[in-house]
């Protein structure tokens, strides 16, 4: 097949075909003015979000931004879990924390080696510590390491939470070692707020969801008043869309933990209402964009739909609706014992034609919380037991203290088949439903979707009494001045290698030459597709990676040029020596790039970072000059050769 002419160009024009279609968004993006940029974010920040995608994204030394270490405070952690504040398991701990510092080793193994060689039973000062299996200090450092996982893992959630609030694109947030956490926020302008957050304690709340009814009244106020001020409606554009209103709304469920009694998970009979009065709206169900006829009759409510989940908007209308709910007019008539907050995610529904589309929970709620997270004591996520309702599917256990007990156990009984929302940092995870009167404290959520649903809110429920402290070990804030200048000094510096292998090429393979520049150009071209197509970030590391690969990529044609130059010395035809020059070059060039293939992606695999951006450039200007240094040149030789047999060859 590839002997053919014909067939080469076929594969060249899709590929190349292919390559634009990647890169048009890149190119679309980066393009765009600040004008209509901040236009889309305000109309449809949605399809802004959706181009943005699709684009290559710039790493944070490139745009700008800020790049923090947390740390959890594990000493800490142990000192506030146990019964000892002064005697001889604090001084452990002390040493302990001096030694893992000094020799930077881990905290608990060196809490445990401490213990053994000073006999110090722990179990005396952990013998209310959740999560012991036993007696011996092996159970008790294993509980402890447990909660030092929970409180990692509930500070990350806490931190997703908190980065969502500067609208950061593709946020860099992971575990580095046991006990730090990485930031990377590309283009966040306002450093001290974002400092300030990462650091701020939790907050969780309790908080009862609001009747249908109440919630319908408010709804039918707040519009009252804002056709009384005169409010006009954006113009927007009118799309049909299948009906949503038959698909069943389903939320959690509380009940007592033991004995358990779980009956179903559907949502309480007031609120279902609201959601079919919302619902049913002949204009709503019709449309995928809320039209201003709506809006002149309901400028706040023609906004909110029912989905499987609840009460929502349209993800392209969250801006104009969020803004609406700031607004004086509309928060003069909201109760004072009241409040209207967002969930933390959006959520998908699919429509009867297969399609989907994307909206943000809201909530009515009672500003006053119940509970706060400072007297949860555990939140575990697990499967229902054996023989109950919810026999292996995912629940979260939750145990509170006393005197949380006692609160939830008048508040769960007066409100039995209401809706309480679970609130982290302003923000509403789940709203489950009171099933039953809840004493001793021990309460267990159900109807989740999978056990990863149930990890993610234990950790939401932990992380309201945080034992240990989180602390910035190093901060770093990178201007936008400083990234363009990367920017600006990446490129010139791949010009300008360009323009110099361009000037060798030529200069010494002449026509050959030209055909190799033409493989460099399309090499570049195809390069930053596939890092579209994947969704990379390019780093600076990266922009060096992809100078390197102009390098890389005339390398292949370098050897195969050599080659045909030995088989036109020996006297052979110029086709001969083509055919002969590629086929002996191949075997070199192949191996040459295989091997440095296998050792970018030893980095892209083991690295993070800088690391990672350089080898996933790398990797991918390898695959790419493979294709254009052997095919695309081969391909044009045999182009000219067709049109008339070669008699003599520039080289």
């Amino acid at each position: 097949m590839f002997k053919s002419s014909g067939s080469r160009w076929i594969i060249i024009a899709a590929v190349i075909l292919f390559s634009v279609y990647k890169l048009f968004p890149t190119l679309q993006y980066y393009t765009m003015s600040e004008e209509r940029r901040q236009q889309l974010e305000l109309d449809d920040p949605s399809a802004l979000k959706a181009l943005h995608k699709q684009a290559i994204n710039l790493g944070l030394d490139l745009q700008g931004g800020m790049h923090v270490i947390l740390e959890v405070d594990i000493p800490v952690l142990a000192r506030n879990l146990s019964d000892d504040k002064t005697g001889e398991l604090l001084q452990a701990i002390n040493t302990a924390e001096n030694v893992s510092i000094d020799n930077r080793t881990d905290f608990f193994d060196e809490l445990e080696l401490i213990a053994l060689a000073n006999d110090i039973k722990l179990i005396k000062y952990y013998s209310e510590l959740d999560g012991l299996a036993g007696k011996s200090n092996d159970d008790v450092m294993a509980a402890l390491r447990e909660q030092g996982d929970y409180a990692i893992n509930s500070v990350l959630e806490i931190i997703r939470n908190r980065v969502d609030e500067f609208g950061v694109s593709e946020p860099t947030i992971q575990k580095s070692g046991k006990t730090r956490i990485i930031v990377e926020l590309a283009g966040v302008k306002d450093t001290d707020r974002a400092s300030s957050l990462l650091q701020r304690t939790a907050l969780l709340e309790f908080k009862l969801v609001k009747t249908g009814q109440e919630f319908q009244t408010i709804l039918d106020k707040i519009d009252a008043k804002l056709v009384e001020v005169g409010f006009v409606p954006e113009e927007s554009e009118i799309e049909d869309i299948a009906l949503v209103e038959d698909v069943p709304t389903t939320e959690p469920s509380l009940t007592d933990a033991d004995p358990l009694s779980v009956t179903d998970t559907t949502q309480t009979e007031d609120i279902e209402d609201l959601f079919d009065d919302l619902t049913n709206t002949e204009a709503q169900t019709d449309l995928l964009t809320t039209s201003t006829e709506i809006l002149k009759t309901k400028p706040f409510s023609g906004y909110l739909r029912g989905f499987p989940t609840g009460l929502g908007v349209l993800s392209n209308e969250i801006n104009k609706f969020g803004a609406l709910i700031k607004s004086d007019d509309v928060q003069s008539e909201i109760p004072k014992d009241s409040e209207i907050l967002w969930g933390n995610k959006n959520q998908t529904a699919s429509l009867e034609d297969g399609t989907t589309i994307d909206y943000r929970n809201i909530y009515f709620l009672k500003k006053e919380a119940v509970l706060t997270g400072g007297v949860v004591t555990d939140a575990r996520a697990a499967t229902g037991p054996i023989g109950s309702d919810v026999s292996g599917k995912p629940v979260v256990n939750l145990t509170m203290n006393a005197d949380g007990s006692k609160i939830w156990a008048r508040f769960t009984g007066a409100n039995v088949d209401r809706n309480v929302a679970i609130v982290l940092d302003k923000k509403v995870y789940m709203a489950p439903v009171i099933k039953d009167r809840i004493p001793g404290g021990r309460t267990q959520i159900s109807g989740l979707d999978d056990i990863e649903e149930a990890k993610d809110i234990a950790n939401v429920l932990r992380a309201g009494k945080l034992p240990a402290p989180v602390k910035i070990q190093e901060e770093r804030t990178i201007g936008p001045s400083l990234g363009r200048d990367s920017i600006n000094a990446g490129t010139k510096a791949m010009f300008i290698g360009f323009i110099l292998v361009i000037a060798f090429m030529v200069f010494y393979y002449k026509g050959s030459g030209m055909i190799a520049t033409l493989a460099l150009l399309l090499n570049i071209f195809f390069v930053l597709s596939v890092l579209a197509m994947l969704h990379a970030t390019l780093t600076l590391p990266g922009l060096a990676g992809l100078i390197l690969t102009i390098g890389m990529a005339v390398d292949a044609n370098v050897i195969i040029f050599e080659r045909i130059r030995e088989e036109l010395d020996k006297g052979k035809t110029v086709k001969a020596s083509i055919d002969a020059g590629y086929e002996r070059a191949f075997t070199a060039i192949f191996d040459a790039n295989i091997t440095t293939l296998i050792a970018a992606f030893v980095l892209a695999w083991i690295g993070s970072g800088p690391i990672k951006g350089f080898a996933v450039t790398l990797s991918a200007g390898i695959i790419c000059s493979l294709f254009s240094a052997v095919f695309i040149t081969r391909s044009v030789y045999m182009l000219f050769g067709n049109k008339k047999p070669l008699n003599e060859l520039s080289i």
